[in-house]
């Protein structure tokens, strides 16, 4: 099979070696390598029963319609069925017949909510029955902000079964007894044990709907007995590293000893990015002019659907996601060389159409505090490794091809943290002191002036040395410099970098403009 890079052929072949008996694969790749087809063709050419987890449902209809699949069938034929909800049927039968064809099938594919429920209910999915059972995405196994709602018995559900008014194990008990479909009897079980089996990272308690939800802060840690029983576990993901090491993922999700080839392969050369780093706290309208003037496309990822709305209100051809809308249909309604804005958009976002020029992350992607019984339960560690996964699952929308050219604008400063700087694999360009400039601001009355960063001086002098750069001046005394930008300010609104200014005594700096100004009559005159 003829893969697309040197890269794409290297994870193929780690996921071939590992369709066989063996201690779990860590397989890191980056986005934009070609996960699926690297990881389809081996599996489903193997002629090996195999299982492929995928974190939502949306992302199951991509795969059934990927060319990475339709390759694989050509080079072998399998069934592949994915396993619906029983939500999804309108009668029991219909849906133990839909069940009975996909737990046949040589390719099962499931949710990550499936496979949590059949590490708690073996039948529910038989995947200990498979040869192989992969897990794509499966940093959001880890994720308990991807994964807050994986066992929760709604308000209704605990009314039907008369259970809303009885105490957390009581109710659940009730529910595992009385309720009509797998999904809440196993969210039961998982209930039911983890209050006979308290531990630090598990805390169960009502939500603000009145639903009672089991929130683990390392939930892949329910996938333990899963991951023991079966032949062979394989994770994939661009981001199961955090400071280079698996040692954060592997710990969340319970693993003692992964197999020793696992690896984590990024490609040579893998597009072109350009990472600009806000220095000051921004408004909302300063946000949404950094964004209308950005190169488009433009996809804006928020951390709420909130802020969505709000920074759609103030680019007005802006296509926003709305809440309940699924990310395929707001990407389908978003033009060519459009702008969208959505929130929940970290991953799964690979449409061919629309190659991203600019990504913007107008809020630091911290995990959202959890609240359960009136309790937070979230830690900042997790929020923190959160923040990391996201800004890096974010600028990768933006590289999809080769030779994909994009710019990240992070508008709030604290990307700018060192903990948060390992988001950015070191192989791309990033200019850390940028200074958002340019926007306008009404002073007093009728007097208007271009914002300028007042860190910006600082850093030029810091860096680029105090001393005046014309040729043959000696000035240096700081009060006697002045920061000279080569492409006027009064321009618009835009990021400055240190590559775009030069450092002038007061003098030549007057003297350049003025300069500029008669360039500007002559080129005028020309015309």
């Amino acid at each position: 099979m003829h893969y697309r890079s040197p890269e794409q052929t290297a994870y193929a072949k780690l996921i071939e070696g590992a369709i066989s008996a063996g201690p779990p694969l860590l397989a890191g790749a980056a986005a934009g390598l070609g996960k699926t087809h690297g990881y389809t063709i081996p599996l489903v050419s193997s002629g090996k029963r195999v299982a492929i987890a995928l974190s939502t449902r949306q992302l199951i209809d991509q795969f059934l319609a990927s060319d990475a699949l339709n390759q694989a069938l050509s080079l072998r034929f399998a069934s592949v069925v994915a396993l619906e909800s029983r939500r999804n049927f309108a009668t029991q039968a219909q849906y133990r017949e839909h069940k009975e064809k996909a737990l046949q099938a040589d390719v099962l594919v499931i949710t990550h909510a499936a496979a949590l429920i059949d590490s708690l209910m073996p039948s529910y999915a038989e995947l200990r029955n498979r040869d192989v059972l992969l897990f794509d995405e499966a940093d959001l196994l880890a994720d308990a902000a991807d994964l807050r709602s994986t066992f929760s018995i709604e308000h209704e559900v605990l009314v039907e079964c008369k259970a809303a008014a009885l105490d957390h194990i009581a109710a659940a008990k009730l529910v595992k007894e009385n309720a009509d479909s797998d999904e809440d009897r196993a969210s039961a079980s998982a209930i039911i044990y983890a209050l006979e089996n308290p531990a630090w990272y598990k805390e169960v308690g009502k939500d603000e709907t009145g639903a009672l939800i089991l929130k683990h802060r390392m939930p892949g840690r329910m996938l333990k007995r899963l991951i023991n029983d079966s032949p062979r576990c394989i994770f994939t993901s661009g981001t199961l590293q955090v400071s280079g090491r698996f040692d954060h993922f592997a710990k969340a999700i319970g693993i003692n000893h992964y197999a020793p080839e696992s690896r984590h392969i990024d490609p040579s050369f893998h597009g072109e990015l350009n990472v600009f780093v806000a220095s000051d706290e921004m408004s909302p309208q300063e946000i949404s002019e950094q964004i209308v003037a950005s190169e488009r496309p433009v996809l804006v990822l928020t951390t709420s659907h909130i802020l969505s709305e709000e920074l759609g209100g103030l680019c007005n051809d802006a296509t926003v996601r709305s809440q309940g809308e699924a990310l395929a249909n707001a990407v389908s309604r978003c033009p060519d060389n459009g702008i969208l804005i959505s929130a929940g958009a970290w991953s799964g976002l690979d449409e061919p159409r629309l190659r991203w020029r600019t990504v913007v992350i107008p809020k630091t992607p911290y995990l959202r505090p959890s609240v359960l019984d009136g309790k937070q339960v979230t830690r900042y560690l997790d929020s923190q490794v959160v923040a990391i996964r996201r800004t890096n699952q974010g600028l990768h929308r933006g590289l999809r091809t080769p030779d994909a050219k994009c710019k990240l604008l992070l508008l709030d400063p604290r990307s700018s943290r060192p903990e948060l700087k390992e988001a950015i694999p070191k192989r791309f360009k990033v200019l850390w002191e940028s200074f958002a400039e340019g926007s306008r601001k009404v002073r007093t009355h009728i007097v208007e002036e271009a914002m300028r960063s007042a860190a910006l001086r600082s850093a030029a002098l810091k860096k680029l040395g105090a001393k005046c750069s014309y040729m043959g001046c000696t000035v240096s005394e700081k009060h006697l410099l002045d920061v000279h930008h080569l492409k006027p300010i009064a321009q618009g609104a835009r990021f400055t970098t240190l590559d775009d200014v030069v450092v002038l005594c007061k003098n030549h700096h007057a003297q350049t403009h003025h300069q500029m100004r008669l360039d500007d009559l002559q080129s005028t005159e020309d015309e």
